[in-house]
């Protein structure tokens, strides 16, 4: 074996790669459509469909029914035209009930107006009958309070400024029981600041408000 290098070919006109053929042309390729798998070998293809069988055929429009219904429409808005300008019967008015009963937060002729309905502790009417300013620091509040259900119940008030919001209570004790046959009513003194406040209904511990009204300045 020679121990000689093989060396490449140099660029030259012996060398075969060193010129191109002026004859050689690349292969040209087609596209062919391919075969369906689901034919048979030798059958010939379906052909497709013509558009025209696939088209539905079209459907008469129902012309004459539309023209007969449009007439009846015609001819009932003439009828209802024509009756409509008649006088529609009178309805008799109801008068309300004469033994209806007024609620019982209405005015009656033995309360002043500022009054207001409670409910608990026997549900009732608690008013003030009338309130006075003496000086700048005491108040004089006339209250009554009146009790729907059976039964005694206890009660009591204070006063509070709306202002501050500082709580009054009365110089006398202000606990008081009023029932259906005996309602409260009683004078109380309050010792604050004259200013807007306002008179709370309560139990007897003062733990639970029944209700509230306005005392004028």
């Amino acid at each position: 074996m020679s121990n000689q290098s093989w060396q490449p070919p140099q660029n030259g006109a012996n060398n075969p790669w060193a010129s191109q053929d002026p004859n050689w042309r690349p292969t040209q390729f087609h596209e062919a459509q391919g075969r369906d798998p689901r034919t048979p070998f030798g059958q010939q293809p379906t052909p497709p469909p013509n558009w025209e069988d696939l088209t539905p055929p079209e459907r008469k429009k129902p012309t004459l029914w539309i023209a007969l219904a449009a007439v009846a429409v015609i001819a009932a808005i003439a009828i209802a035209t024509l009756f409509s300008g008649s006088d529609p019967v009178a309805q008799p008015e109801l008068s309300p009930s004469a033994g209806a009963s007024s609620p019982a937060s209405e005015p009656t002729p033995t309360r002043t107006g500022n009054f207001i309905p409670f409910e608990g502790n026997g549900n009732g009417i608690f008013e003030v009958v009338s309130y006075e300013w003496r000086g700048d620091d005491e108040l004089h509040v006339r209250l009554r309070v009146e009790v729907e259900e059976a039964g005694e119940f206890g009660f009591s008030v204070f006063v509070f400024a709306n202002e501050t919001r500082v709580g009054y209570e009365a110089v006398d004790p202000a606990a008081f029981v009023a029932s259906k046959d005996k309602p409260f009513e009683g004078d109380f003194v309050f010792l604050m600041p004259k200013s807007e406040s306002t008179v709370m209904l309560t139990t007897p511990s003062g733990r639970i408000t029944l209700n509230a009204l306005p005392i004028g300045a």
